[in-house]
């Protein structure tokens, strides 16, 4: 497993920032959060980085179930984790929670893997990676369960250890997150349009 350089975690991130046309939903869905609108950023990020999965919830989507579930079972372990950065954690202390937090969200229609791990980025930036179903088997994480959402944390905090990271509008999490999405996501996606038929 080969560690990635600064200058290449940059580069990457920049490319993000001039391909990626959905970054500004991002932030803004960061500034909703903290100004405490966090089911509606919740929403945002579902229907603009996990449309594929969530359009199909959409017209039977229970709005009342959702926010209860993210009031009484997510946010208790959200707070727990709320000190925690991918820089310093040990994984293995907080994998219970981390595992809690997934299945609870990943078990919802119209969130799943994908969607769990970009709403648990969204709440804590600093320690959680989104990741998606192209990242997931790039590095070996077939059925993408909360094992192996914990290990692919374990995996990138490794790769990416030895990065200083001092970028004050992007967390280090967010970076991979890029870095991954740029290497991974948008070529498996390119070959995939370029095999579809018109």
């Amino acid at each position: 497993m080969s560690k990635i350089s600064i200058e290449e975690l940059k580069e990457k991130c920049k490319r993000f920032e001039e391909l990626e046309k959905r970054g500004t939903f991002y932030d803004m869905a960061l500034n909703m959060i903290n100004k405490g609108f966090e089911i509606e950023a919740f929403f945002l990020i579902l229907a603009t980085w996990n449309f594929a999965t969530f359009r199909y919830a959409m017209k039977d989507f229970d709005i009342n179930g959702f926010k209860k579930i993210i009031k009484k079972q997510c946010n208790p372990i959200f707070d727990k984790l709320k000190d925690k950065n991918l820089e310093t954690v040990n994984f293995d202390e907080i994998k219970e929670d981390v595992e809690e937090l997934y299945n609870i969200l990943s078990a919802i229609k119209g969130v799943k893997y994908t969607g769990a791990s970009k709403l648990m980025h969204l709440k804590n930036p600093k320690l959680f990676i989104m990741w998606d179903g192209y990242i997931k088997k790039h590095y070996g994480f077939r059925k993408g369960v909360a094992n192996d959402y914990i290990n692919f944390l374990k995996k990138m905090q490794k790769m990416f250890k030895d990065i200083k990271w001092e970028e004050e509008d992007k967390t280090l999490a967010k970076a991979i997150d890029e870095y991954n999405y740029v290497a991974i996501t948008l070529p498996k996606l390119k070959k995939r349009k370029k095999n579809t038929p018109t």
